[in-house]
């Protein structure tokens, strides 16, 4: 009866798929989403209604994550949509409001990161951010020190959901799409990590996150404030799933 169920409970871990790489995006996944105070902050220097500045900044956004604008050219942009101008002073504010408005660590988030690390998993942000943001937050954000690549879409001139920006994902990784699991908060671009293979899973809270990743993938997840580990071969005395090669 013991070997009997010793069997079932091995068969049932072989059926949880492995991954070697992890792959988190970062807004509304590693850090806090934006306040209404952040996007009312930034409404107030440009001179326009927060409803209204809300609207142009993320309908005006894509060629500024995609790099095929800068930051004084974006907010040009916005208040220009208003008949409005802005002073370099007032640009360099709205610059610093909207890179300190994506700089709070999701701590669940993080230390969910932090655990892969510990137990050897390669980690790669993949996120859709302008330059001067994503300078910031690769010098403001400590837990990036641990990613092994930052895929910044304004470094790569494609945005999630556009499949050119996976790709280069895949290129730097030189893992096969079914050996990542990727997290990221909006459907759309989980669902176009799918359709090139990549094990793909729509991130809500963390706990929720954590219980589908659990039952299906064979690595550590975070449960209630503490981390578990979803198997024993994760034990700190067993061996750490290998680094990917550089060649």
């Amino acid at each position: 009866m013991h070997d009997t169920a010793k069997r079932s409970a091995t068969q049932g871990l072989s059926q949880k798929r492995s991954v070697r790489a992890v792959v988190f995006d970062y807004g509304n996944v590693l850090c806090l989403e934006q306040t209404l105070e952040d996007m009312k902050g930034m409404a107030l220097v440009c001179g326009i209604p927060h409803e209204r500045f809300s609207e142009l900044y993320w309908k005006l956004r894509p060629p500024y994550d995609r790099g095929d604008v800068d930051g004084p050219a974006y907010w040009t942009a916005i208040v220009g949509q208003q008949e409005l101008g802005l002073s370099r002073d007032q640009i360099a504010t709205l610059i610093k409001l909207d890179s300190e408005s994506i700089t709070r660590p999701n701590q669940g988030a993080v230390q969910w990161a932090k655990l892969l690390h510990q137990e050897g998993f390669p980690l790669i942000l993949l996120s859709n951010m302008p330059l001067e943001l994503s300078r910031h937050v690769t010098q403001s954000f400590p837990s990036l020190s641990t990613f092994e690549y930052l895929i910044y879409s304004c470094d790569y001139g494609s945005i999630k959901p556009e499949l050119s920006i996976y790709r280069n994902c895949l290129e730097l990784l030189k893992v096969a799409p079914q050996d990542i699991l990727y997290l990221d908060d909006r459907a759309e671009n989980v669902e176009a990590a799918a359709r090139l293979g990549i094990n793909s899973v729509l991130f809500d809270t963390v706990e929720k996150t954590a219980s589908r990743v659990e039952s299906q993938f064979d690595i550590p997840v975070p449960s209630y404030g503490r981390c578990r580990q979803s198997s024993s071969q994760y034990s700190s005395t067993s061996r750490r799933p290998d680094r990917m090669k550089s060649d």
